[in-house]
């Protein structure tokens, strides 16, 4: 009778190294790449949010957010509606996905204006990294506004908010921009004039 004579591991290398990895606790499969009406800001921030809200790139980023503060002028091209001056104040989170050209973060928005007009919202924040101090930022929000005094309808309390700006940072936890911010109710209303406001923007990572 023959002796028994061990055979080798069957495993091929790719194989192997899966079980590796695995061990490590990072899954294999983690780090293979994967296939995947109101103006045109606002329907093209919606497909460049939803795509990378939905991307499954991993974060590296470790910050814990940032604070924004803008002023401004709304009603800057209505002709029936007087200016006023507009403040906004913004919450983004830590970035919820991560790329070579910037960030995709949450964000929270209010903003009020001398006249009463008030807004809130949630949304997205993105960051596109130009060079290494100039960026572009958008953003796209859905919320509630409530019209004060002798202001235009809007055509309804909910609104969707976008901003796009260009910017500068100053150091690695601060940047100033100015930007367009967009109020609108996307066509759910009959009425839908929308509003305009140019604002300058300071941000403070923290």
């Amino acid at each position: 009778m023959a002796p028994f004579v061990p055979t080798t591991n069957p495993l091929r290398s790719s194989q192997k190294a899966h079980l590796s990895i695995m061990q490590d606790g990072v899954s294999f499969a983690s780090l293979r790449p994967r296939a995947g009406r109101r103006g045109g800001l606002c329907g093209a921030l919606t497909a460049v949010f939803l795509s990378a809200a939905f991307s499954l790139t991993p974060v590296s980023n470790a910050k814990a957010g940032d604070l924004v503060f803008g002023i401004g002028r709304d009603n800057v091209d209505e002709a029936n509606a007087s200016e006023a001056t507009n403040f906004q104040f913004e919450y983004h989170t830590s970035p919820v996905r991560s790329y070579s050209w910037g960030t995709v973060a949450g964000m929270g928005v209010v903003e009020y204006d001398d006249d009463e007009d008030f807004y809130v919202g949630l949304g997205l924040s993105v960051l596109w990294d130009a060079t290494s101090n100039f960026f572009v930022e958008g953003s796209l929000a859905a919320g509630y506004y409530d019209a004060g005094g002798d202001r235009p309808d809007l055509g309804g309390d909910v609104q969707f908010r976008s901003l796009i700006g260009v910017g500068y940072r100053i150091s690695e936890v601060s940047r100033v921009s100015i930007a367009i911010d967009h109020l609108s109710n996307a066509g759910l209303e009959d009425v839908n004039p929308g509003r305009n406001a140019v604002m300058l923007r300071y941000a403070r990572s923290f």
